[in-house]
Formats: C-alpha cells, structure tokens, sequence
C-alpha cells in the first residue's frame, strides 16, 4: 500500500511566529523591598544612600526590578529615580508596584520600541502559551502593534489558533 507522504503544511504557510517570552527579561522578576530602608516606617535620604552604595547591582543583570512598598512606609518621591539611576547599567526595567504591575509596564515599553516592520503584509501567529507569567496587557499591545502591519493574526498555536484580524482584501 503506498501511503502519500507526510506534508507541514505549517512549515509552508509562511506563518511568521511572534513570542512575547523573547521579550522575557533575562533576569527574570526580582523584588526590592523599600520596607528595608526603613525600619521606623519612613524612609531618610541618608539611610537610602548608603543602602544604595551597599547595594549589590550586579545581582539586578538584566532583570525586571519591582519597588515594593508597604502600607506602612513613607516613600519619598525621589525614591524611585535614586534607585533606578543606581540600577540603570544592570536593571533591564525598574518600577514601583507588584510584579504584574511593574512587568506590564515593562512589557509596554518594550513593544513599543520594537521593530515591527518585518510583520507588514505577514500571516503572523501570536504565540499564546509559555514558561513565563506574560501579562495579558502585553498579549493585547502586541496585537495592538500587529493589527496595523500584518495582514492576518491569529492567536494560540500553529496547529490550534484563534483567528483575530484579517486585513481587507486578505
């Protein structure tokens, strides 16, 4: 019996994958907690410094760095530049908020730098699940940026995907 041979039809789709884990910082996710600059409940220039000169920077490498208060300290808005200046050379992102905060905030600056001209006029495949905890807000600005290039998106798998946008005359 001879049986046709086995085709990828995905292979020879031209179906061009865009992942938001290649945007996944290569640090990961880390905490800083701005409870530890200030044992009394409120932070003074002086404790802030020299905790920023102890601070081992290398340890942020390109990671996204989360400036977690507590309810009760006060932080002062010049916090957060000190330390971010301090992490600029390291830090891949630094912002104030919990994780899913500061990486959708994160994820936002990095989509809107990038380059989207290789997906004009492309069938492109938002790639849905992954490793990583990717922030649905990142999943809506990718599309967001993909709808105004591609002619066709499609969200999920090459092998099992949701049809999201098709241009006119596609």
């Amino acid at each position: 019996m001879n049986e046709a041979p086995i085709t990828n039809r995905v292979a020879q789709s031209a179906l061009v994958t865009f992942d938001l884990e290649d945007f996944w910082p290569k640090g990961g996710v880390l905490r800083l907690a701005l409870s530890d600059l200030a044992p009394q409940g409120l932070v003074r220039e002086v404790d802030a410094r020299a905790y920023v000169q102890n601070l081992e920077k290398h340890t942020y490498e390109g990671s996204v760095v989360c400036l977690e208060g507590a309810g009760d300290v006060i932080v002062p808005q010049w916090l957060g530049p000190m330390l971010a200046s301090a992490l600029a050379s390291h830090a891949a992102f630094v912002g104030f908020g919990a994780p899913n905060e500061v990486l959708s905030a994160y994820y936002a600056q990095a989509l809107a730098e990038a380059d989207w001209t290789p997906y004009r006029g492309a069938k492109v495949l938002l790639k849905g699940c992954g490793t990583h905890p990717v922030p649905d807000s990142a999943y809506a600005a990718a599309a967001l940026h993909l709808t105004r290039m591609a002619d066709k998106l499609m969200y999920g798998e090459a092998c099992s995907n949701v049809p999201i946008f098709k241009a006119a005359g596609s």
